[in-house]
């Protein structure tokens, strides 16, 4: 047990608390408890009761407090939020929010959970009745029976949707015997049938789809909470009967009824829930009956419940005048009356913060203070420290990580204050020192009934660092686009035969073979087939722009003309990179020492736990700057992925060997935010910070490049300005450039002049592949941040048609809050127009607008308006600036999102969301217009978008390949989009191993065309995009660990692998065989095996060697290609396979 809690539970006070709620009292009140101490009265409570405990409190805020406070006492915590209503029709939601309330009500279902944190506002709401939700569970068990076909239907009854390949949490896929069921973001389990009973049930990786662990029985809760017990014909006909009600709507009430039928029920359910469910409960009905139950400032409670009835109120009465429908939902909130009438049958214990004369019986009141203290603080710390030991106090101190508590373990060891040292706080406490542990509360406090004093140092010695969580598969996986999402009609590049179109796979069959061709069309209506042990030869096409490509001509020479042309351009900028690189290597540069302790001290104070790829890049740029040779290094990273910080630890390293730094931005308004960023990061240092940019007066100019020159300033940030003729630095050490490419000639000439000198870090938000990473390697130092930080709250996403009500309330919502709202209209001519109706629509608001033909100094004023705040919502085309970071802008709004690219709106959402208030996005589109075939793919698209599945790896893939062209400089899309991304990249490797005196050696195609069927049964995998992928992976495989790879990848995904597969697996064996041997071709004639060889390599000796060991079963062909011929009487395929490997080995 937390000896905070403990000490706690030996008060006199205390223990005669627990009596009382032993005996089933209620209601008691406890007096006096600061908030940080409610969390300390709750754990001891657990502990000495042993009953379940549920928390109601006054709003969101205060909740996750405690919330925070309680994870540090006890693990099993839930949060239960309120649901987000929305009073207009969306097509989708993103579906966090949703699955966030059904991991509570589950935990709490299954007794896992021990303390409930949930707010007045989730009590108040409706939902489905406990008994009915929890009513289809299905526990699976190994060895039993179960009839599949029920099976399928209650999990859909469960919420679960079916899909053929898993990518996310509430999907289930069948293939054959095996069923696969999600039941996390990334744990799915594995359960494999034979015929009705269960043969084995395992974990597996969503984003691998390989299996991790076997278990013996597992029980599936609901997905949501929004599953159906009534039949959708009986909701229907209730439906029907609210037409009476509202007469006026029955045109908006039939569609409803149409789409509900149609299956898209969900977003239906809270405006019908009395139709959808007759029973209905609230959070407190799921509670077991002995929970205890305690309120948190009863005041503040009941405040809260008047303030959401009287804006429920006027928001009925809104509806109605603007004849609307009102969502049963809202109609049917609770009032404080019926909660009071259920809390009446619980034990109610209430908290409150004031030591108030509430004329209560069972009333208990405690002494408690808060303490604070501040990193400037130290001295009040330890005075506070000395008069505790003093007066016989206990001292608990939480410092956060251990690192930290070594830190303070050195102060009281300096001030000679006696101290021990606990990682985990569970044995007990002297009264003759500081106890020092890890760990954190949002504040101290001292408790006078005990005399125990917690100081908690948040600020002091520790900054608290979010756990490290994994990378999201999606983003790794973004790579991997290359045949698994391929869709007849999709663009591919042949190596040989350049760019077609896929048809689609087709089985052919010849006498007794069977063999699965992939079909792609070329100019002119020609034709070609390609065998799936073929598949390494192609590629998905992906450009650089929106336009399609032209298709080549089938035994044309024109795929080998445009492949060199590319090389030529590419050869041009390869050779000046090359040049570049050569002449640094030779150039004389300053070599920083190593990592000084400040430099250490500097990078823990970082608030936040790095990602594996910031640390890898930190690393990689200390390392350069540490060399005597000038860094140029690019660093490459997508908006809010940490760039900046690798950038700070690269100036004060600079700074530490008393050298000057100079940080160059685009926009004045990214100066001032990087300048205050700086200054508060580094205050804790004696670092002189100062700022160059047109909102400094002259006379503020001209002192900050008197004081350069003098080398009285340490780190100057500052726009071009900085690179002007009259700025000299005493001793420039180095020069950090964010977004090159936005700087014009004259400032680049000026940058290239520094950059043989001084180190240079230059940063970018362009997304680089890593393909292209690799092919560049030996030409440009860069250092990539693929993963995203992960410690952001999911943006809230609805995707709905275009309706000025919506509009209006979502701006509402986010200046109710004191927010600011990003509105995109990406349409330059009538940007004025719709800012003006925004305002009209929402007079409260100050609406600005910004646009790319808008001048610089224009752009900037705007935005420096919106960063201030003078600005809450902004117009804006996608010009929108991007490096800034507006924490407060917490609402996007995008009208006509068919009109955009998923990558857009990919980054475009990413520009909300990034403090840890909940965000909002509202993707719109109108729907009379017309849509075209590529916006209503699109539409479908953003509709998935809403969770991370395949649409978005290849949005991601998209964006990245979009940025690739920037990153070489003069390389045009143009050059792209002639071959396609992943030639475009080999073509490059090409030609950079191929200048560096690299021999670049191309892999041999081989053919291989024996008389055995080889290919995927459609029983066997059914999906064709599933199929390509395996036939892809088994293409892919360059030995035999890659192949057993494959083989363990299907059997545990599909079941056992079927014999025409296995052939498959087996001719890949021998198509690596023959690249070992040389061999370019194997085909059979008439039974027998010919074996043909390249002959710029053929070894004349291996005729004797075979002849030795086969005698007459072979016969040597000479020629310009010669080939052998292995006689064979068999026709099982089996045996053809078996003898053509034999003989490549033997060779």
């Amino acid at each position: 047990m937390n000896e905070i809690a403990n000490i706690l539970t030996q008060n006199e006070k205390f223990k005669d608390i627990v009596k009382e709620i032993k005996l089933n009292t209620t209601p008691i009140s406890i007096l006096g408890l600061v908030d940080v101490a409610k969390t300390q009265f709750v754990s001891a409570l657990l502990e000495q009761t042993n009953k379940k405990i549920c928390i109601i409190t006054y709003n969101e805020i205060q909740a996750k407090n405690l919330l925070k406070n309680l994870n540090y006492f006890n693990k099993k915590v839930v949060y239960f939020p309120k649901k987000e209503i929305v009073t207009y029709d969306y097509d989708v939601e993103s579906k966090d929010l949703i699955y966030e309330r059904m991991d509570a009500l589950n935990k709490i279902y299954t007794n896992e959970a021990q303390i409930i944190v949930t707010t007045i506002e989730a009590c108040m709401q409706e939902m489905i009745a406990k008994k009915d939700l929890f009513s289809n569970i299905i526990s699976f068990e190994f060895d039993k029976n179960y009839n599949f076909e029920e099976i399928k239907q209650k999990l859909v009854n469960l919420g679960y949707e079916r899909v053929d390949l898993i990518e996310g949490k509430g999907q289930f896929s069948i293939r054959g015997d095996i069923l696969d069921i999600a039941i996390t973001e990334n744990k799915g389990v594995r359960i494999e049938f034979w015929g009705d009973e269960i043969d084995s049930i395992r974990y597996f990786n969503i984003s691998s789809q390989r299996s991790i662990e076997e278990i013996r029985k597992i029980n599936i809760y609901p997905a949501h909470e929004y599953v159906l017990n009534n039949s959708i014909d009986e909701v229907c006909k209730k439906i029907e009967e609210t037409k009476e009600d509202f007469p006026y709507l029955e045109e908006a009430i039939n569609n409803d009824i149409e789409q509900i039928k149609s299956g898209n029920y969900i977003s239906k359910i809270d405006k019908y829930i009395k139709c959808f469910y007759n029973q209905r409960n609230t959070i407190l009905d799921y509670l077991l009956k002995d929970t205890i139950t305690l309120v948190d400032e009863i005041g503040k409670v009941k405040a809260r419940v008047n303030n959401i009835l009287l804006d429920n109120k006027s928001l009925i009465t809104v509806l109605l005048e603007k004849k609307k429908f009102v969502a049963q939902i809202i109609e049917n909130l609770k009032d404080f009356e019926h909660i009071d009438i259920d809390l009446k049958n619980r034990q109610i214990v209430y908290l409150e913060n004031q030591d108030l004369p509430l004329n209560r019986p069972n009333s208990f009141s405690f002494t408690y203070k808060e303490l604070n203290f501040y990193k400037a603080n130290t001295e009040a710390l330890i005075e506070k420290i000395e008069t505790g030991l003093n007066d016989n106090k206990k001292i608990i101190v939480l410092a956060g990580n251990e690192e930290s508590c070594n830190k303070l373990c050195n102060l009281l060891l300096e001030k000679n204050i006696p101290y021990k040292f606990e990682k985990k706080l569970e044995n007990g406490i002297s009264n003759k020192g500081v106890l020092v542990t890890t760990g954190i509360l949002s504040s101290g406090f001292e408790c006078f009934d005990t005399g125990l004093i917690v100081i908690t140092g948040e600020e002091l010695f520790y900054s608290e660092k979010k756990k490290r969580k994994k990378a999201v598969s999606a983003f790794k996986q973004g790579e991997k686009v290359v045949f698994a999402d391929l869709k007849p009609g999709d663009y591919v590049v042949h190596k040989t035969h350049g760019i077609g179109q896929f048809i689609g796979v087709n089985t052919i069959k010849t006498l007794d073979i069977t063999k699965d061709y992939i079909k792609i069309k070329y100019k002119g209506e020609d034709y070609l087939y390609v065998p799936t042990n073929d598949l390494d030869n192609i590629r998905k096409y992906i450009g650089g722009g929106e336009a399609e490509p032209r298709l080549n001509k089938l035994g044309s020479k024109e795929w080998e003309k445009t492949k060199a042309k590319v090389k030529n351009n590419l050869r041009e900028v390869a050779q000046n990179l090359i040049e570049l690189y050569a002449k640094r290597k030779k150039a004389k540069g300053f070599a920083f020492t190593k990592d000084t302790p400040w430099q250490t001290q500097f990078e823990n104070d970082f608030p936040y736990t790095e990602t594996d790829d910031q640390l890898r890049c930190i690393s990689e740029v200390k390392k350069d700057m540490e060399k005597p040779l000038p860094m140029d290094r690019l660093l490459c990273g997508d908006v809010g992925y940490g760039k900046t910080e690798v950038a700070m630890r690269a100036a004060f390293k600079a700074v530490m060997d008393q050298k000057q730094v100079a940080y160059l931005v685009p926009t004045t308004v990214l100066a001032n935010q990087q300048y205050e960023a700086f200054k508060e990061r580094m205050q804790e240092f004696p670092i002189r910070i100062e700022l160059l940019n047109r909102f400094r007066t002259l006379k503020e100019q001209k002192e900050v490049i008197r004081k350069l020159k003098l080398g009285e300033i340490d780190i100057v940030i500052g726009t071009h300005r900085i690179l002007s003729r009259d700025i000299e630095f005493k001793d420039l050490g180095l020069l950090i450039i964010d977004e090159e490419h936005r700087f014009g000639v004259k400032d680049k000439e000026k940058i290239k002049e520094l950059k043989e000198t001084i180190d240079v870090l230059t940063m970018t938000a362009t997304p680089i592949p890593r393909t292209l990473h690799m092919s560049i390697v030996g030409i440009r130092d860069m250092s990539v941040i693929y993963e995203p930080p992960q410690n952001r709250k999911p943006v809230q996403t609805y995707v709905l048609e275009y309706d000025k009500e919506v509009i209006r309330e979502a701006i509402t919502k986010e200046l109710e809050r004191d927010g600011q709202v990003f509105y995109l209209f990406n349409n330059v001519e009538g940007i004025i127009r719709k800012a003006d109706e925004v305002q009209d629509l929402v007079p409260e608001a100050k609406v600005g607008f910004a646009h790319g033909k808008m001048t610089g100094k224009e752009l900037e004023d705007i935005m420096q308006e919106f960063v201030e705040g003078k600005i809450n919502v902004l117009v804006c085309t996608t010009i929108l600036e991007s490096g800034i970071d507006i924490p407060n802008a917490n609402t996007i709004i995008v009208e006509n999102a068919d009109r955009l690219g998923l990558a857009q709106l990919y980054q475009i959402r990413g520009r909300v969301g990034r403090s840890n208030s909940q965000a909002y996005a509202y993707i719109t589109y109108k729907k009379e217009k017309m849509l075209s075939e590529i916006a209503d793919k699109r539409l479908k698209a953003i509709k998935e978008f809403t969770e991370f599945g395949s649409g978005f790896k290849i949005a991601m893939r998209d964006l990245e390949i979009r940025g690739a062209g920037s990153l070489l400089g003069e390389i045009q899309h143009g050059h792209m989009d002639q071959v396609g991304y992943d030639t475009y990249c080999k073509l490059l490797d090409e030609v950079v191993k191929d200048m560096q005196g690299v021999e670049y050696q191309e892999e041999k195609d081989v053919q291989i065309d024996l008389n055995v069927s080889s290919y995927i049964p459609d029983e066997y995998i059914e999906n064709t995009a599933q199929k390509i992928e395996v036939y892809q992976n088994i293409a892919l495989s360059k030995n035999e660990e890659d192949i057993q790879d494959v083989i363990d990848e299907i059997t545990d995904r599909y079941g056992n692998i079927p014999k025409e597969l296995e052939n498959l697996l087996d001719i890949a064996r021998i198509k690596n065989l023959c690249k070992e041997k040389n061999i370019i071709k194997i085909t059979q004639k008439q039974n027998n095996i010919v074996f043909f060889f390249n002959i710029n390599d053929f070894d004349t000796a291996i005729i004797d060697v075979l002849v030795k060991e086969y005698k007459d079963d072979i016969r040597f062909s000479p020629g310009a290609e010669p080939y052998i011929t292995l006689k064979n009487k068999e026709e099982n395929a089996k045996v053809i396979l078996k003898k053509a490997k034999e003989f490549l080995i033997k060779i």
